[in-house]
């Protein structure tokens, strides 16, 4: 390791970093702008100047930019030199010339890299007296603000958003001093990480638009770590809520990025980031409700849920204890219905309640088969299931039938950085650092191998090398003749095109001659064999490289892989029992149902739901939004949101995490296990199970308790530490120290400051009152260090710069069994075609996916809704040939489900005899639990974009 010498210190530092990063990784100040650790270094602010001695002998030195200069061993530096200082003060007073020093109403203030680098420099007075210069901002959709006369002309928003995440809709216009950072013309920014310009912009040139509807100083956040409920990536994130001023309970105003180098890094996406709108949404449920009441005259009411009324807590819970009392002298059957987008403390909450074996997963047969088939394949020793890092390391990536930026966007994030390698490595042949950015960007060169085979492939086909738009039937045809090729290449395939043979073979070769071959897939899909055939690509591999294979599988729900756990792969999914409710019939002991956290409308057909509620007496649901399966609910619980509670998710790399409430909710809102507990509290006779089930207090009670009953999920027992932990006898802080206005908040009550709530389930704290230091410990989600208030200062808390935070990660793998021959290995057989049906113009409905549209709960955040397009449906109309139907014009779906119109837009990859619908979509919802599946497709007279 070098020896550097830096204002008569000596330190040993790692070659490969370039002196700016060296000296942030050594906790050594020096104000910076355009360098960026996820970006490399460009030179353009000439902030970080220090000075470069030639010798000892040498007093004068010469001027250098840190964030441009490699490490030379035995070099000797300084920081402090006066030159430097001076030189950095002139520099600083040149960018804030049309700055408008504005912190006051500037929504960056408190949090402002600009401000923090300002102070770094010494430079306190202004001498320009001259008129400045303006622009006129632009609208630029309902995620961001936009405010150009802050701009210091750093390029870190293009540089982001252009070479980073691919975006092409954010350019840099003019020249010297009339650069302006915007789009061509006004419109929302169409790139899925445009949220991540808030926090790389060091001013306030691009803020939150969603945080400015309610916003406060980022000093008066509570905030605490937690993961986002929005896939299954598990990113970290800092939500932050406070009080609105008006004496009620605090509500949730921002979500940030929170540093996990194995995840998500430095960036979300923007259903991640904006997402939690739906927390305070008008479709939250606050309250307890019940449909048992005198004034119900119908069950066709227009209003989703005006059949239900306010009822007491107390009462509803007598209620249900009463109903589990029933069951324990078998005067009555409940039935529970879990959820993967619920905790796992939730969901065995509910299994413990109601027993094993009247526990169901709340996903149907082919959903659930499907995640047990992850489980399974990622199980074997031959599979690596990579961090982002490593997915940014992979020389050729192959993408099978997953269309990745909509359904893990940040593993395309990741993917898209992949791509550069072979860039790099032509970088590292010609000896230039990969941290110069812009040198490396102008090689020339190919990128590095991407090939695609499916239905969609959405923002990574620019840098796809290979793209194959294919039926999954061809898909599965496509992956099954990759083994005996990369096995033996004169294993020429048949059965395959001519094109799609070549392909076969030429990825084959691709894959065989990588260093680190990355292959992804995942679940949505919905075709088993698919994923049966990707893992044999990455066993087949593994065992040609003697070598773990890395293999990503994206699942579709926060937890799915985590809810996986509690079920064998042949029980529990509806329609085992919707089967038993058939079978046993209504017989004379009714039978009540609670739902956790789930709407069944997204898991079955309504003909199948229909007869599963004929056959249930009663329906208990416990969420956090109203939906069609709490429209035929008899009693509905408040259930707290992810951010309002504590708990654990397991990803879709089989990492378990546990998030933190960041606040309490409001009204009567709690955990879904919370309520369940209480339940069975009021129980007159308890069972063994029943009085242990009371005495549950903490949310580590059932951690440790599902530890103890799953040997996959044993790290619970280890995961985060208790309520008792402390740091020198002191909880760690939710509010910052600088947190103000606790009385003033309550000043139209009282103006006395009363106790802060407890929290009963972590070592936090709802107040000021703790540990602030997330040097020691990875609790504090408020990354500050003094002298360092924006989210630059993350790098004080790294082991080095966009290395693991201090304290190591959090998470830790579930343990899951080796299966050297594992039960999923499909034998070698032909592809399965289907008949047509006998309906006029057949297709396929295939699933597709949009980053906005797709996802049960962002789909109700306000400003998310925006984004979202009208129904749709993707033809191939070349292809199809269907008269009556043009790009643009309303058609109509006839499905098992129902009849349902939206817009024909034309995508000529679509395969023929497909079509795309979009999974999830608000007016198409009721058609998830189908797809894929054969519809007839006719022209529509209108479009109401809502099902018939």
């Amino acid at each position: 390791m070098p020896t550097i010498t830096i204002d008569g210190e000596k330190y040993q530092v790692d070659g490969e970093q370039n002196l700016l990063s060296t000296c942030l990784s050594l906790g050594l100040n020096i104000p910076y702008f355009c360098w960026h650790p996820a970006m490399g270094s460009v030179g353009a602010c000439r902030q970080c100047a220090m000075i470069e001695y030639k010798d000892k002998e040498d007093q004068g030195g010469r001027l250098i930019m840190s964030c441009m200069t490699p490490i030379r061993d035995g070099a000797i530096y300084s920081i402090g030199a006066d030159a430097a200082e001076t030189f950095r003060g002139s520099i600083i007073e040149n960018l804030m010339i049309n700055h408008p020093h504005d912190c006051p109403v500037c929504e960056e203030g408190g949090e402002c890299h600009l401000q923090d680098m300002t102070e770094m420099s010494g430079h306190t007075m202004r001498r320009y007296r001259g008129t400045k210069r303006t622009h006129r901002n632009q609208y630029l959709g309902p995620f961001i603000n936009h405010e150009m006369n802050r701009c210091i002309t750093c390029y870190r928003c293009v540089r982001f958003y252009e070479d980073y995440a691919g975006g092409t809709d954010l350019q840099a216009l003019g020249r010297n001093h009339q650069v302006y950072f915007g789009r061509r013309e006004e419109g929302r920014l169409e790139n899925g990480f445009s949220g991540n310009l808030v926090e790389v912009c060091p001013t306030g040139v691009f803020t939150d638009k969603t945080f400015s509807a309610h916003f406060v100083r980022k000093w008066d956040l509570q905030t605490a770590p937690s993961i986002c409920e929005h896939c299954a990536v598990g990113c970290n994130t800092a939500p932050g809520a406070r009080e609105p001023g008006n004496g009620h309970e605090p509500i949730l105003r921002r979500v940030i990025n929170l540093y996990h180098r194995d995840i998500n890094g430095y960036f979300l996406c923007d259903r991640g980031r904006f997402g939690y709108e739906y927390i305070n949404s008008a479709t939250r449920i606050e309250k307890v409700f019940s449909a048992r009441h005198e004034a119900v005259i119908s069950s066709t009411a227009e209003n989703d849920h005006q059949l239900h009324r306010e009822v007491a807590p107390q009462k509803a819970l007598l209620h249900l204890a009463q109903r589990i009392s029933q069951a324990q002298g078998n005067r009555r059957h409940i039935l529970g219905i879990g959820s993967p987008r619920s905790s796992l403390e939730n969901n065995f909450a509910l299994r413990q309640l109601v027993g094993r074996e009247n526990f169901f997963s709340g996903l149907n047969q082919r959903d659930q088969a499907l995640l047990h088939l992850v489980n399974s394949i990622q199980s074997d020793n031959r599979v690596l299931c990579p961090s982002t890092p490593e997915i940014e390391a992979a020389d050729a990536v192959l993408i099978v039938a997953e269309d990745i930026y909509n359904t893990a966007p940040r593993i395309s994030l990741a993917i898209r950085q992949a791509a550069r390698n072979r860039q790099k490595q032509q970088a590292q042949s010609l000896k230039i650092p990969l941290w110069q950015d812009a040198s490396v960007r102008q090689l020339e060169g190919d990128h590095s191998p991407i090939i695609f085979a499916g239905t969609e492939l959405t923002d990574l086909e620019d840098i796809a090398s290979t793209a194959l738009f294919m039926p999954a039937e061809k898909v599965v045809q496509f992956a099954r003749a990759l083994p005996p090729l990369l096995s033996n290449p004169e294993n020429i395939p048949a059965g395959l095109e001519p094109h799609q043979r070549e392909i076969a073979v030429h990825t084959a070769e691709i894959l065989r001659k990588a260093k680190n071959p990355l292959i992804v897939s995942g679940t949505s899909s919905r075709n088993t064999e698919i994923l049966r055939a990707t893992a044999q690509i990455a066993t087949t591999l593994s065992e040609q490289k003697a070598a773990p294979v890395m293999l990503y599988l994206a699942c579709d729900e926060a937890n799915s892989l985590g809810h996986t756990q509690f079920f064998s792969g042949e029980s529990g999914y509806l329609e085992q029992l919707l089967q038993t409710l058939r079978e046993e019939g209504r017989n004379e002991v009714p039978t009540t149902l609670i739902v956790l956290e789930n709407d069944l409308y997204r898991r079955l057909d309504r003909k199948s739901l229909a007869d599963l509620f004929e056959h249930i007496d009663e329906v208990v649901v416990l969420d956090t939004l109203f939906h069609s399966t709490s429209r035929r609910a008899d009693w509905i619980f408040p259930a707290a949101a992810t951010a309002e509670s504590q708990g654990t998710f397991v990803n879709s790399n089989g990492l378990a995490q546990r998030f933190y409430a960041i606040y309490e909710g409001k009204g009567f809102i709690q955990e879904s296990w919370r309520w369940l507990v209480d339940a069975a509290a009021f129980c007159t006779e308890k069972s063994e199970t029943l009085s242990q089930i009371a005495c549950w207090k903490h949310s580590t009670d059932l951690s440790e308790a599902i530890a103890r009953e799953f040997s996959a999920l044993e790290v619970l027992s280890v995961l985060g530490p208790d309520e008792n932990y402390r740091i020198d006898g002191l909880k760690v802080a939710r509010q910052g120290v600088r947190y103000s206005g606790r009385t003033a908040v309550h000043a139209q009550e009282h103006v006395s400051e009363g106790p802060p709530l407890q929290d009963p389930d972590a070592p936090m704290s709802f107040s000021m009152e703790g540990i602030h230091n997330p040097d020691r410990t990875l609790l504090q989600a408020n990354i500050w260090s003094p002298g360092w208030n924006s989210n630059q200062a993350i790098n004080k808390f790294q082991e080095q710069i966009g290395g693991e935070r201090k304290g190591g990660p959090s998470g830790l793998a579930i343990k899951r069994p080796e299966h050297p021959m594992p039960e999923w290995i499909a034998p070698a057989m032909g592809t399965a075609t289907r008949e047509l049906p006998d309906i006029p113009n057949p297709v396929q409905m295939q699933p597709v996916y949009r980053l906005f549209g797709s996802g049960e709960l962002s789909n109700q955040s306000m400003c998310i809704s925006e984004a979202i397009e009208s129904p749709f449906v993707l033809i191939n109309l070349a292809a199809a040939k269907i008269p009556g139907i043009h790009d643009g014009q309303p058609i109509e779906l006839v499905t098992s489900c129902g009849t349902y119109r939206a817009e024909a837009r034309s995508a000529p990859a679509m395969p023929a005899g497909s079509v795309g619908v979009p999974f999830g979509f608000p007016g198409l919802e009721t058609l998830t639990p189908i797809l894929p599946a054969y519809a007839s497709l006719r022209p529509a007279a209108t479009s109401t974009g809502i099902e018939d």
